[in-house]
Formats: structure tokens, C-alpha cells, sequence
């Protein structure tokens, strides 16, 4: 029998987590990703030119209206005033600069003369108005693509050689973009917390991530591949859905009756999204059977059922950053091949960490975690359906 000496530190270890999680909801729920914008840069001698896309749903913590012919060039102006090319050590001067708004992003042209073939961008573009702001950007120059580059407000400079003849760049980058794409993707990591939650041992825990993995690496394939193009809106919302399924049948997983109060939790959050009149009617049937058929299935399912089905969803999630940077293009398999291999190590990275804790700290498996996550969850969901 352990002393109270001896658990203590565990005990406050798993009170300290909760609080922690507590504390962290509200920050969670109001900002569920990374805020990030894209650009494509062409290099022509001593011209440089931009072009710069900031997705609408961006707009909403500038404090800006997409309806306001006013907001093209208040986003220009932070381009203009954010991002700062150079060449040999020298700034290059901006030439010309143009904005609209279209499809789902402010676009927004620029164009600098440079005194020598430019190899330098600094960007602080809206780090001042959003602190976490990531830039991703594509540079091409002759016949080479070079990036991804992702500017932040640790790492505000993109460099590249000046000389045509260089080739791009090794796969590393699209790791290192893939890595930081899914620690920085708040749904993405909710839904691992609460996976973790059920997998009791080093087998479970396997299986689970397993599945996920399959999940989500065929459908970013499929996607970046241009075979398959779902809807993002709809994407992000069955994501949300995938946390608040997995929480619900955490929380009622060998409780009597199980399957009709997973349902019933269900039936509410469809239900919602199609009175919001943003979801198909027939995902209201659909969400009632999943949940409930995941709440009451026997114990003996395969482990990797649930989580490659959910992750077919997140896959979906993942796959948009790659299509922002492709501009709706086909991927190619090195590219793809070095994001999903980032999302794996930055997955494993979050996960294993976590798993320990939870051995460490059983009593985390219970309800002090997977209560805030679901309700986490249902607060994503209604965000986005009603958009």
C-alpha cells in the first residue's frame, strides 16, 4: 500500500493538469488554430513580386469586415508596411501595389525593384494586430520552387540564394511545416488528449495512433493529390464532431444505457446545426448512429476502428494548408511525402509525453478531462456551423 507521501506528487500532478486545462478553455475556444496567411514570390532578376492571400475567417480578430471596400486596402497596407525584402543586405523599393477581395481571402499584389536579384524577406505582417500570426510562404525562382518558409514572430526571416542556378531546397521543410502544422492545430491535439483517454496500455495506445495515422495520411493524399476536394467548412465542423464523439464515449463508455445518452448528446448537436440552416439534413441521422453505435459497440472492436474513421476527417483538416500553398494545385509526392512525415513526428512528440502522464496519473482518464474537452468540442462544432 502506497504512503500519502508517496501519491501525493501524483495527485497534484493530475490536479495542476486539470487546472491547467481549465484555465486554458477559454483561450482554446477562441482560438481553435493558428492564425496564418500565404503568399507566392517570383524572382526576375532585380524584380521582385508578391502575391499575398489572407483568408477571410482571418478577418474576424482584425476587427475588419469583408464587406467593407475599405478592408482590400487596410490588409494592403499591413502588407506593405509588414513584409520587407532585401538584396544584399539592401532593401528593395516597393513599385506598386494593388488589393481585392474574392472567393475566401483578401488578395492582395506587390511588386519591389531591388538593386541586385533579392535573397532576403523580413515579416512582421500583422504579428503587431495578432502575436501568433504564421506566414507561409513559396518563393520561384528560374525553373525552381523554393519553400515552404514559414515567417513568425520567432523566426521573422526567409533567405534564399541570389544565384538562378541553385536548386531548391531538400524535403525538410514541408517536415518542419508539417510538424508545426498539427502543434499549433488545437482540434487536432483535443481529439489526441481524449483518444489517449481509453488507451490503458502500450497495446492500445499503439492500435489507436495506428489507426489515426491510416486515417489521415489517405485522405492528405487523396486531397493534396486534387482527387477528392470536400468543403473546409464542412471538414472543420465533422472535426469538432470527431473530439465530441470520442469525449462522449469516454464519459459514458460501460454506463447502462450508454448508447442512448450518446445518442441523445448527438441528436442535440445535429440537431442545432441544421436548425442554423449550415448542415445538411442528412448529417442529423447520421451523427445520432455514429455516436451511438461507437458508445455501444462491444469492447472487442478493433482499437484502430474509430480513430482511422475519425481520422479521415482530420486528414481532410490537414491537408488544407498544403492546398492554400498549391493554390488548389495537385501536390507532388515529395512534398506530401515530407508534411505528412512532419505531422507524424510532431504527432508522436504530443503524444508519448502525454501517454506517460496518464500512467503516471490514472485518475486523468476519468471525467476531469474529457468534461472540459467535450464541451470544448460542442463550443467548436456550433462555431462552426453557424459560421
Amino acid at each position: 500500500m502506497r504512503s500519502g507521501t508517496e501519491t501525493w506528487p501524483r495527485r497534484s500532478l493530475g490536479r495542476g493538469g486539470v487546472a491547467l486545462l481549465l484555465c486554458a478553455l477559454p483561450a482554446l475556444a477562441a482560438a481553435h488554430n493558428r492564425s496564418v496567411s500565404y503568399s507566392d514570390w517570383t524572382v526576375q532578376d532585380t524584380v521582385l513580386q508578391a502575391e499575398l492571400r489572407l483568408p477571410l475567417r482571418e478577418l474576424n480578430p482584425l476587427g475588419l469586415d469583408p464587406h467593407d471596400p475599405a478592408t482590400a486596402d487596410a490588409i494592403a497596407s499591413a502588407a506593405r508596411d509588414g513584409l520587407a525584402p532585401g538584396a544584399a543586405g539592401r532593401p528593395c523599393a516597393l513599385t506598386s501595389q494593388s488589393a481585392r477581395i474574392g472567393g475566401d481571402a483578401v488578395h492582395v499584389s506587390l511588386a519591389w525593384q531591388c538593386d541586385t536579384r533579392a535573397d532576403t524577406l523580413d515579416s512582421q505582417f500583422l504579428l503587431d494586430r495578432i502575436p501568433g500570426h504564421l506566414h507561409l510562404m513559396q518563393l520561384h525562382a528560374g525553373a525552381h520552387v523554393l519553400g515552404p518558409y514559414a515567417l513568425s514572430a520567432a523566426q521573422p526571416r526567409a533567405q534564399w540564394s541570389a544565384d538562378p542556378d541553385v536548386g531548391p531546397p531538400s524535403v525538410s521543410g514541408y517536415v518542419v511545416l508539417g510538424g508545426q502544422h498539427i502543434l499549433s492545430g488545437w482540434d487536432h491535439l483535443a481529439y489526441l488528449v481524449v483518444v489517449l483517454l481509453g488507451a490503458a496500455t502500450l497495446r492500445q495506445l499503439a492500435w489507436r495512433i495506428t489507426g489515426f495515422t491510416l486515417g489521415h495520411s489517405l485522405t492528405l493524399g487523396l486531397a493534396t493529390l486534387g482527387w477528392v476536394q470536400p468543403s473546409s467548412a464542412m471538414v472543420e465542423a465533422f472535426i469538432a464532431l470527431t473530439i465530441v464523439c470520442t469525449a462522449v464515449e469516454r464519459l459514458v463508455s460501460g454506463h447502462p444505457r450508454a448508447a442512448l445518452h450518446a445518442g441523445a448528446i448527438a441528436l442535440l448537436l445535429a440537431a442545432a446545426g441544421w436548425l442554423a440552416g449550415t448542415l445538411p439534413f442528412a448529417l442529423v441521422p447520421a451523427t445520432v448512429l455514429l455516436t451511438a453505435g461507437v458508445a455501444a459497440a462491444p469492447k472487442s472492436r478493433p482499437e484502430s476502428l474509430q480513430t482511422t474513421l475519425f481520422g479521415l476527417f482530420h486528414g481532410f483538416g490537414f491537408a488544407g494548408v498544403l492546398a492554400q500553398l498549391s493554390r488548389g494545385e495537385p501536390v507532388p509526392a515529395l512534398p506530401l511525402f515530407g508534411f505528412n512525415l512532419g505531422v507524424e513526428i510532431g504527432q508522436l512528440l504530443f503524444v508519448l509525453p502525454l501517454w506517460w502522464l496518464l500512467a503516471q496519473v490514472p485518475r486523468l482518464r476519468g471525467p476531469a478531462l474529457a468534461l472540459p474537452i467535450l464541451l470544448l468540442g460542442v463550443y467548436w462544432y456550433i462555431q462552426r456551423i453557424v459560421g
